[in-house]
C-alpha cells in the first residue's frame, strides 16, 4: 500500500467483515446478473427496498440512494414490484410495477420506495457495457463498508465514500444555487478534491478484498 504522510488524521476505521459474497446494508439488498439478448449480453442488478425491518429496528428502515450524478452512464431502472418517486433536478416521477425510466449521464437524482405500499420496492437496473466491473466494484465497497459502520456503531466517513465515488465517477448532489449545469460541476470538483486527499494523503482505498474480490488488485 502507497505511503500516505497524513494517515494519522483519519477517523476510526471499522473492522472489515468478509461480505464480498454478500451484499445488504440495513433494509437494502443487491444482486449482480446477466442477460443475453439477441446475441448481447447485459449487465443488471436488481436493488430491494423493504419498508421495515422489524427484526432490528422498530422505525421505518426504507433506505434510499442520496442525490448523486453519473458521468459517463445512463440508467435505465425497471420496476419490478413495489412502487417509488425518481426524483429528477426539476420533477418527480412516482412509478409501479412495470414502469421505467432512463436517467441519462449527468443528470441530477434520487429515488425513494414508497412507504404507502406495503410491498418492499424492488427495481432491476440495467448499465450500458463496459461498466460491469465498475458499478458491481463500487456497490460491494460502498454497501459493505456502510453495512459494517452500521453495525459497529461507527460512522461512516465522507473521505472514505468520496474515495468510493470517485472511482465511480459518481459526484455527489448536494445542492446549491444556480443551473443544475453549474450544481454538477461544483460536485464533480468536491468529490475528486475530497476523495483524491483521502486517497494519497489519508491512505483510504478505492476496493477492500472483504467486500470485493476480483481479478486485478485494486487501489
Amino acid at each position: 500500500m502507497p505511503f500516505a504522510p497524513l494517515f494519522f488524521l483519519r477517523g476510526r476505521s471499522p473492522t472489515r467483515t468478509n461480505q464480498a459474497s454478500r451484499l445488504c446494508a440495513r433494509s437494502f439488498y443487491v444482486e449482480f446478473y446477466h442477460l443475453e439478448t439477441e446475441g448481447m449480453r447485459a449487465f443488471f442488478n436488481k436493488q430491494t427496498y423493504p419498508t421495515r425491518d422489524n427484526k432490528r429496528h422498530s422505525e421505518e428502515t426504507v433506505w434510499h440512494p442520496p442525490p448523486h450524478y453519473h458521468l459517463l452512464q445512463d440508467e435505465y431502472f425497471t420496476i419490478v414490484a413495489g412502487g417509488g418517486t425518481w426524483h429528477l433536478w426539476n420533477k418527480s416521477v412516482h412509478l409501479t410495477k412495470g414502469d421505467e425510466i432512463v436517467v441519462p449521464a449527468r443528470a441530477w437524482h434520487w429515488f425513494e420506495s414508497d412507504p404507502s405500499v406495503d410491498e418492499p420496492l424492488e427495481i432491476a437496473v440495467n448499465y450500458e457495457a463496459g461498466y460491469e466491473a465498475m458499478e458491481e466494484r463500487f456497490f460491494r465497497n460502498t454497501f459493505g463498508y456502510v453495512a459494517d459502520c452500521c453495525e459497529q456503531g461507527i460512522s461512516p466517513s465522507i473521505v472514505q465514500l468520496m474515495v468510493f465515488f470517485m472511482y465511480n465517477t459518481m459526484p455527489p448532489g448536494i445542492k446549491t444555487p444556480g443551473p443544475e449545469w453549474l450544481n454538477m460541476w461544483f460536485n464533480t470538483v468536491f468529490m475528486y478534491v475530497v476523495g483524491s486527499a483521502g486517497q494519497f494523503l489519508l491512505g483510504y482505498r478505492a476496493s477492500y478484498p472483504e467486500y470485493y474480490w476480483c481479478n486485478e488488485q485494486e487501489n
